[in-house]
């Protein structure tokens, strides 16, 4: 982790990170449909945001057998497939994202390494999506009679991934707002320094 925070606070050069944020956005907003489309299409009873946080083993069981009832079980197996790639694009794009506004601050301001460091934790998300995902298989092996251990750790992960979406969808505004405001006091500074030369 300290290797890639030194990596980050000056590498890769900000053209690279633009062009990086903006393949991540598009690779991201190209997954977000495509796994939205596959879990509609699965016919899951509830918003996948219910399930994810229902800390209820039984319900869950109820919603994976309405799904084999229905037939879409593989279509819902499917779609936990895809949402590994979508997991990928908002790891790419938050890190991406939130390294490229640290850098509308000077190196080696404590801007930079704070919006650095939140880069880093943005990571703290997909990792806690993918391992949701890890346990729903389990689940998914037995969706009828699994551990109802296994719910709970399955909602826990989904709380975590929540709490660190909302972490980045409010740091990146605030790290936007506060990089312009040194931009525009490094901007005024700037003439004030010519003319004392």
């Amino acid at each position: 982790m300290k290797s890639l925070y030194r990596y980050f606070l000056n590498a890769p050069t900000t053209l690279t990170l633009i062009l990086l944020t903006a393949a991540a956005f598009v690779f991201n907003v190209w997954a977000s449909k495509t796994l939205t489309a596959s879990y509609i299409a699965s016919k899951f009873p509830v918003p996948y945001f219910v399930a994810q946080l229902s800390f209820n083993p039984e319900q869950l069981k109820a919603w994976y057998s309405s799904l084999i009832e229905l037939g879409t079980f593989d279509v819902y197996l499917r779609t936990q497939h895809i949402d590994s790639l979508f997991i990928l694009s908002v790891l790419m794009l938050h890190g991406f994202a939130l390294v490229l506004i640290s850098r509308m601050f000077a190196a080696n301001t404590k801007g930079r390494k704070i919006m650095v460091i939140c880069a880093l934790l943005s990571a703290i998300a997909p990792i806690a999506d993918q391992l949701e995902n890890l346990v729903s298989y389990i689940m998914l092996a037995n969706p009828r009679d699994f551990a109802v251990s296994l719910a709970y750790i399955y909602s826990s992960f989904a709380a975590i991934k929540f709490a660190f979406f909302v972490f980045a969808y409010v740091t990146a505004p605030l790290g936007l707002a506060a990089g312009l405001i040194s931009m525009i006091i490094r901007s005024k500074k700037m003439p004030m320094t010519s003319q004392h030369a």
